[in-house]
């Protein structure tokens, strides 16, 4: 809204008074028309008349008085406390859900509870509806029995006391009535309409401009999804198609007409009835999840991969229009999207390559950009780098993103060694990374200069510790091979890297790398390069944060 002919003030309720002090002494605020004074006021039935604003540290007090509970904390527990007491009331205990408290917490200022009750015979629709319908418009917290099966109860937040509850149970329980009835009847409609048969209708729906319809979409779902049990060895096949197909489908129906965050759960109601698989089912539910940061994750792998294949079409193709999220705006929700892709296939263990699923979904759309690609992967791993950080020390997060491996998975497995090793045995570890650290300066400065070495050749060995290093790393080459390409065993990796340190040490100690002969130059570069490449797919040494070898 806007604050009269203002056009520069918007604001979401209208401010009646600002009240500003510094040290005691008034403080001179403006916004819109309304000017700071030394004066609040308190509830705007209870106490609504003015009084000067008192100190900081009788402010809460004085509020108190005047029927304002000012401090959140303490208001989310009085409503909480009241809520329990009006479920006790009905015969019951309110069913958890924190999202609505919160919200609840920021719409009263003195909250009183009271229990009302409605018809028995709609406690025949699901659940989900029940919830959706006390919760969304009325702001009810829903009642259930001790085993979790809701009651014909609920309990609504009250900011007044009122002098008679029953007046108020009244007026709460025949606006819910009006909003069952309607549920019901939405319910006991689309059930007339087999999911399948809604799939055209998902044709005349644009999905996003420029990204088709939700049809093609669906179509798009199924390949892409199909794609990634292919590349992973996970989930039905047959399960993923279908699910894939039905997935969308109540977005045409009545019940989601009226309440959108109904997604995907009557889908899955509506399947059941139908007589679809409970694992298809739970899938058109299931790939939505997770919808926030703290939500849980899918049960199974139909609902994952279908998940997973939602996200990295949303991706491909917002990012491939231009659409992208900047600093502050992300109209989308791609950041979200990413982070469902990260933890989904990091909880289940599900080995891709991030490129290749992200090429799938591009061609689904007629296009292989690999720069399009190329943004949308790191995109995905700043998301990843802050997942990580609970886990890991920022230089370790940064050396493991950095080694070109586009399984998330393997990068997660990377990262663990890493730490591992670091921690048990710090300083053997840092002259180690500090050794390796110097080869990769030592390569990058000589890729700066353009010299560009062929091969190794043992033959133009001079010194002992090159033949020392040769050989070590011909040794070393086996076992690291068979601890990456065969086992996937990191830690024995960076234990044979750990016995290759001396022998590089005392390399750096008796020859210059650089040497005037440019033979000789090129073959060591060419060595250490070898050396290098060997384990790279470790860690980019570069990035840790280490003291340099002694």
């Amino acid at each position: 809204m806007r604050w009269d002919s203002l056009e520069t003030d918007a604001f979401a309720r209208p401010v009646h008074w600002i009240a500003a002090t510094l040290d005691g002494k008034p403080l001179e605020v403006k916004f819109a028309d309304v000017s700071s004074a030394p004066k609040t006021r308190g509830h705007r039935f209870a106490a609504p008349g003015e009084f000067p604003l008192p100190s900081a540290r009788d402010y809460l007090k004085a509020l108190r008085t005047a029927h304002v509970l000012a401090d959140w904390a303490e208001r989310s527990l009085r409503i909480s406390e009241e809520v329990a007491r009006a479920a006790r009331e009905a015969g019951g205990v309110p069913r958890p859900d924190p999202e609505l408290l919160e919200t609840v917490t920021g719409l009263v200022e003195e909250p009183f509870g009271v229990a009302g009750y409605f018809e028995k015979e709609f406690l025949q629709l699901p659940p989900e509806v029940l919830v959706s319908e006390m919760r969304g418009h009325q702001k009810y917290f829903a009642v259930q029995n001790e085993k979790g099966e809701l009651l014909p109860a609920f309990v609504a937040i009250s900011n007044t006391k009122v002098r008679d509850p029953a007046v108020s149970r009244r007026g709460y329980e025949r606006v819910l009535r009006a909003r069952l009835s309607d549920g019901k009847f939405f319910f006991d409609e689309d059930r007339k309409v087999p999911l399948r048969s809604r799939l055209e209708k998902l044709g005349r729906r644009t999905f996003l401009q420029g990204l088709g319809t939700e049809l093609e979409r669906v179509q798009r779902l199924r390949e892409l999804s199909l794609w990634l049990h292919g590349a992973t060895g996970r989930g039905d096949p047959r399960q993923l198609a279908e699910a894939a197909e039905l997935c969308k489908a109540d977005l045409t129906t009545g019940m989601i007409g009226e309440f959108p965050e109904l997604q995907g759960a009557m889908g899955r109601v509506y399947a059941l009835h139908e007589g679809a698989e409970p694992a298809v089912a739970d899938a058109i539910f299931e790939h939505y999840l997770p919808r926030g940061a703290e939500d849980r994750l899918p049960s199974g792998d139909v609902g994952a991969l279908l998940g997973i294949a939602d996200r990295l079409d949303l991706l491909a193709g917002l990012f491939g229009l231009g659409k992208e999220p900047t600093g502050t705006a992300d109209p989308f929700g791609l950041r979200r999207a990413a982070l469902g892709i990260l933890r989904v296939t990091l909880a289940r263990g599900y080995r891709f390559d991030m490129d290749e699923a992200l090429r799938a979904a591009q061609k689904l759309y007629g296009k292989d950009d690999r720069s399009i690609r190329e943004r949308v992967w790191q995109f995905l791993l700043a998301r990843l780098e802050v997942l990580l950080r609970e886990h890991a020390q920022p230089d370790s997060i940064q050396a493991v993103l950095h080694t070109g491996a586009r399984d998330l998975v393997a990068l997660e497995k990377r990262l663990t060694a890493l730490q591992m090793v670091r921690e048990k045995s710090r300083a053997q570890f840092e002259a180690t990374a500090a050794a390796f650290k110097r080869i990769g300066n030592i390569l990058l400065q000589a890729q700066q200069k353009g010299i560009a070495p062929v091969g190794f050749q043992e033959r133009l060995c001079k010194t002992p510790s090159e033949k020392a290093l040769a050989a070590a790393l011909e040794q070393g080459r086996a076992r690291v091979s068979a601890a990456l390409a065969e086992k996937e065993d990191y830690l024995a990796a960076y234990a044979a890297l750990a016995e290759l340190r001396p022998v590089v040490d005392r390399l750096f100690d008796e020859v210059m790398v650089m040497d005037p002969d440019a033979a000789q130059r090129d073959n060591r570069l060419a060595l250490l390069r070898a050396l290098h490449e060997l384990f790279a797919p470790l860690a980019d040494f570069s990035r840790l944060q280490v003291e340099k070898s002694s």
